[in-house]
């Protein structure tokens, strides 16, 4: 069992790489399931709206309870767990994030960079998101000078980018080091 924390920005390829991956892992005989907090999140507020701040944070908070419970329940069922959602730009983040966990697994976390204009490109070819300010992600993700975990750039095709991604994790490349 292992847990293997996606991190990117919108339209940085997250799901798709993370589906692509679970299946490769799947083919080699080893139980992986992707986890993503946004179906956490849009199970308290399908439209991502919210009429207040407080129900917001309230929505959120239970929406990451779920999302830290799951995965620890598929960890105790010794899958590889690939979770994303949560932004992980500091070492802080991840300890902060990874200490929910009931038990102590190996953590790999890959960033996924991505040009900002392929990015925009991404983006649109989904259709109109007003909740979504790219400039500002692009803006906090160019800010980090020492990214925690591995810097993967994802401009290939998805799968190869999944297959180059299976090859860091089997290498342990990308292994979170908690100290």
């Amino acid at each position: 069992m292992k847990l293997i924390l996606i991190d990117g920005g919108p339209a940085s390829g997250k799901n798709t790489l993370g589906q692509i991956l679970a299946n490769n892992f799947n083919k080699l005989s080893e139980k992986t399931i992707l986890i993503d907090l946004d179906s956490y999140v849009e199970k308290y507020c399908p439209t991502w709206i919210w009429n207040d701040e407080q129900q917001k944070e309230a929505d959120l908070l239970k929406a990451r309870t779920d999302f830290t419970n799951e995965i620890n329940k598929f960890l105790r069922d010794n899958f590889i767990v690939i979770a994303i959602g949560d932004r992980f730009l500091t070492h802080h983040d991840v300890l902060k994030y990874t200490d929910k966990l009931m038990d102590k697994v190996p953590i790999y976390l890959y960033h996924l960079s991505v040009p900002f204009a392929l990015r925009k490109q991404r983006l649109r070819s989904r259709g109109p998101h007003s909740l979504i300010n790219l400039e500002k992600d692009q803006k906090d993700r160019d800010g980090i000078k020492n990214w925690p975990g591995y810097v993967y750039e994802n401009v290939n095709s998805p799968e190869e980018d999944a297959n180059n991604m299976l090859l860091l994790i089997q290498q342990d490349k990308g292994l979170f080091q908690n100290g």
